[in-house]
């Protein structure tokens, strides 16, 4: 067997991968095994990197006054119910709310209709209270004009004088109801793309006095905040030049405040390109990280941060994709992490820290079941807010679980196209595996995967799956774009189907042998698995609390409190009628603290709900009031 030592300066020896590389041009009868290893030492060895969820936790919404209607209701729960998976919502039109709009700025909005009338943010503060009462952190682009500082949303004004009151009008707003401490942590952009046409109007060099005015704005109001720019879409011919033009803005206005670089820039521009590509992210952020520390190197040392805050696969979140709808979309997004997570640490030192976000949560697009419009869950054939998981959606709910530090440095092997994340906390130890192929026709990759000196002598081993069979209602569905998917059986195999799932049953109280565990491991091309490894802990989990019981269109919807406890595995759900017999509606895991049961039989029903630790112990009953149903 043939071993190539893959670059020790890069892996920082803590964590080794060393291949014997299948033949991926062919499909042998029996492949041999890449062998992959990972050394975990949680809490001591070798120096770790610090791995941080909210680095790529982030979803985008493109117009803020979407987040009261019901669609996004349901979305924002089922986020709120996976407490850890999802960290900010970046999201547009803070500025010129009142009316809701799809994929472009066209309307001034209703916050300041004169320069003699006064602000009105209440529509902005409810749609924001809507995200921060479920734990999730606003990251808000100051864009779009009120009527009261330009005609058009996107044309800037002769005097930017009055851009400046509102700027500083609304930080006054935000703080008057969220509190100064709260909106120390969000973030703040100055404005969205002001190098392409739909959302900008003026020149360049008009953005930077905008900027100028909003930084001179955010002085006024005396308020801690983060701000950044420039927000450019990163075309192969212009991005490279603007961001230098931005970064010598700063360097020659060293006062100005600038606590992160943000970019645009994605796999392909249209589908006639080809397949998407990951190396133009990991391009982009390396040009750009390159021409700060030459620029302003003293802002470095400081510390600054870089986003890809739209670093999807497609341009267009309103254009049909079928990858979107399948398993592709989240290898895309793991693939990603790991890239970034590995600049993360190569730069580290030198002070710049690596964000790469998707702009997938624009549930107001999708006009039918898997239509391919950008998004985190579908619609049913039933209702507009009747909605399932895609497959994306896993992949956030796979970030909860890994661990808090690198063991050491992310191991993308792209040539292989396997992505290797390895993360380790007190009581965890993750290993995130992505086979992102640029070929999608290309062979499984086999791994003989082991991770050595695992710390506990009794573990629990479970691996998490999203791929063709595992947590991806489009396969199950049969991959038809647009499909209709009737109301019953039909959305209540989808909607299980949907779940986070697992190659084999969870494995509890193994006894670990000289700290080493050897797992094999299949990835065919766009799968993810995820190998979550635990201590045995024999102390039963806290119970849940009922939150919410209702019916709706002849469906029971049920939240209860979310368990955020380290070795939580899943819910334990099910239906009793008045003979108290129970039957298990929702499958195992279910990670998430919500479910629907889809029609169930007309009368009077009852839930009982427990939740489940790695080391298979169940919590106390929850048993809910009685529901009627039909």
């Amino acid at each position: 067997m043939t071993e190539r030592r893959y670059d020790a300066s890069r892996r920082r020896a803590v964590l080794r991968a060393i291949a014997s590389l299948p033949n991926l041009g062919a499909a042998p009868a029996a492949p041999r095994p890449l062998f992959l290893s990972g050394l975990a030492r949680p809490g001591g060895g070798e120096p770790q990197g610090e791995f941080r969820r909210a680095d790529f936790n982030m979803v985008g919404v493109f117009d803020i006054d979407w987040l009261l209607a019901p669609r996004f209701t349901r979305m924002l729960d089922a986020m709120a119910a996976s407490p850890g998976a999802f960290g900010a919502v970046r999201v547009f039109g803070a500025l010129n709310s009142g009316v809701r709009e799809d994929v472009f700025p066209t309307s001034t909005g209703t916050t300041w209709p004169t320069p003699e009338a006064p602000m009105d943010f209440s529509a902005t503060l409810t749609a924001l209270e809507a995200l921060v009462s479920r734990g999730l952190t606003p990251f808000l682009p100051l864009t779009f004009f009120p009527a009261a500082v330009a005609a058009s949303p996107v044309m800037p004004p002769a005097d930017l004088a009055v851009w400046r009151r509102l700027v500083r009008g609304f930080l006054d707003a935000i703080v008057a109801h969220f509190g100064a401490a709260a909106i120390s942590g969000w973030w703040f952009e100055v404005w969205n793309e002001p190098n392409m046409p739909p959302f900008w109007g003026g020149s360049f060099d008009r953005y930077l006095d905008l900027y100028r005015e909003t930084a001179a704005a955010v002085r006024e109001a005396g308020h801690a905040i983060r701000l950044g720019g420039p927000v450019l879409a990163y075309l192969p011919g212009e991005g490279p030049a603007l961001m230098e033009r931005f970064l010598g803005f700063l360097r020659d206005t060293p006062n100005l405040p600038c606590d992160f670089l943000s970019l645009h820039r994605k796999g392909a521009w249209t589908t006639e390109e080809g397949a998407p590509r990951l190396s133009r992210l990991v391009e982009a952020a390396e040009a750009t990280a390159e021409a700060a520390l030459r620029l302003i190197p003293e802002r470095c040392r400081r510390g600054l941060t870089i986003i890809n805050d739209e670093a999807d696969m497609l341009v267009g979140f309103a254009n049909p994709y079928a990858a979107r709808m399948d398993a592709q979309f989240p290898a895309w997004l793991a693939a990603s992490a790991t890239m970034h997570a590995a600049l993360n640490v190569r730069y580290a030192e030198r002070g710049l820290r690596f964000m790469a976000a998707a702009d997938n949560a624009n549930q107001h697009l999708v006009r039918a079941p898997f239509d391919g419009r950008r998004a985190l869950m579908t619609r049913t054939s039933a209702a507009d807010d009747d909605l399932i998981k895609l497959p994306v959606f896993g992949f956030y709910e796979l970030l909860r679980l890994l661990g808090d530090r690198h063991s050491s440095v992310a191991a993308p092997i792209p040539r292989e196209g396997l992505y290797h994340l390895l993360t380790v906390g007190e009581n965890r130890i993750a290993a995130l595996l992505a086979h992102y192929p640029d070929d999608p026709a290309a062979a499984p990759i086999m791994l003989d995967y082991l991770v050595r000196d695992v710390p506990w002598p009794q573990v629990n081993v479970v691996e998490f799956r999203i791929d063709g069979a595992h947590g991806n209602a489009f396969a199950a569905a049969g991959r038809h774009m647009s499909a209709k998917v009737a109301p019953g059986a039909a959305t209540r195999r989808l909607r299980s189907a949907a779940e986070l799932g697992v190659q084999a049953p969870l494995r509890s109280g193994l006894h670990v042998a000289g700290g080493r565990l050897r797992l094999p491991l299949q990835l065919p091309p766009y799968a993810i698995a995820l190998v979550w490894v635990t201590p045995f802990d024999p102390r039963p989990p806290e119970a849940s609390r009922w939150l919410d019981l209702r019916a709706e269109r002849g469906d029971a919807l049920l939240r209860w409190t979310a368990s955020e406890a380290p070795g939580f595995y899943g819910y334990e759900l099910r239906r009793l009628g008045r003979d108290e017999k129970s039957k298990c509606i929702a499958p195992l895991p279910l990670r998430a603290a919500c479910w629907v049961d889809t029609a169930p039989p007309a009368g009077e029903w009852r839930y009982a709900i427990r939740a489940v630790t790695a080391s298979g112990l169940r919590s106390a009953v929850a048993l809910s009031p009685s529901l009627r149903i039909g």
